[in-house]
């Protein structure tokens, strides 16, 4: 009988062993809630403009109404009743325009949508009211006007995810939207420039957008400029990286106009050492071009003195 037991002990431990074994399976497949929901590439698409979003106040507003002007514009696709993720890509959104120095009305746009159309007006307002309150740099009375929060209906909200590439899904047993994390960039006539994915962008990646979306117009300083002429968008992460070649080129440029600039210095050092020997050669007064006697009865002619 002990034996009997020490065989049952012995089993019992196994299973219990096997047991969390059996649940560190890894699937290669994505869970069914977000399969399918990946960001597409969608930059150079035009988003339509009678796409209708309404704004905090509840009247509607027409996406060819905010694609009439020349500054590049943010576009944030969220929920505000988002349990978690919506409210981080909110909060990240704020530090980035806090800390990017260019400035919400002068430089561009941002504009927050909710694609679930159940959002109210009066959640929209109070989000927008949170955000621009939030903003430290200040808001002038045209900042109020370009950093703004809106709704849209159901249908509109499946129209603007299809043109910049954003998929959403909604889970009726949890009461919740299943979809990625991404803000895009777009032109002032209302392409799709770039998209920044994940939580881990900074301004300057952020600055980048925007820099390409305007073509470099909004660049506030020569470095600017290069940022704008050195980086590139990695559309498989969503992040502007370092473009070897266009540094390369660059570095050419600039080391061809240092060469240049050495080269133009040292001749017309040159040429000024030139004419300094000639001076003395000739003999002549400077300014007069009248040759005059080294010696001593000279000097003294030339000063008023008397010639001996």
């Amino acid at each position: 009988m002990r034996r009997v037991w020490d065989i049952l002990g012995i089993l019992i431990a196994l299973a219990a062993v096997s047991l969390p074994v059996s649940a560190q399976v890894i699937h290669d497949e994505l869970p069914a809630q977000i399969k399918g929901l990946e960001l597409h590439d969608s930059r150079g698409d035009q988003i339509p403009g009678d796409i209708v979003l309404y704004n905090a106040e509840g009247k509607p507003v027409q996406m060819s109404s905010y694609f009439q002007g020349d500054k590049p514009i943010v576009l944030v696709p969220v929920y505000y009743s988002c349990p978690k993720l919506c409210g981080l890509m909110l909060q990240h959104l704020n530090e980035i325009v806090n800390d990017l120095d260019y400035d919400i009305g002068e430089d561009y746009a941002v504009l927050v949508y909710s694609f679930d159309h159940t959002n109210t007006t009066a959640v929209t307002r109070g989000k927008q009211t949170q955000h621009q309150e939030a903003y430290r740099r200040g808001l002038s009375s045209i900042g109020r006007q370009s950093y703004l929060f809106h709704t849209t209906s159901a249908a509109d909200a499946k129209r603007l995810g299809d043109a910049i590439g954003f998929d959403f899904r909604y889970l009726p047993k949890l009461r919740e939207f299943s979809h990625p994390s991404a803000m895009y960039v777009l032109t002032p006539d209302g392409h799709v420039s770039s998209y920044l994915s994940g939580l881990d962008y900074g301004p300057k990646q952020l600055k980048l957008a925007l820099l390409d979306a305007s073509d470099g117009k909004i660049a506030a300083s020569v470095g600017d400029f290069f940022l704008h002429m050195c980086f590139q968008l990695d559309p498989n992460a969503g992040q502007y990286s370092v473009q070897a070649m266009r540094v390369m080129q660059i570095g050419g440029i600039i080391s061809m106009f240092g060469v240049g600039l050495l080269v133009g210095g040292l001749r017309l050092a040159e040429g000024i050492r030139r004419r300094k020997r000639q001076r003395m050669e000739t003999g002549s007064i400077p300014g007069s071009g009248l040759p005059v006697a080294v010696g001593v009865g000279d000097e003294a002619h030339l000063k008023g003195g008397v010639r001996p």
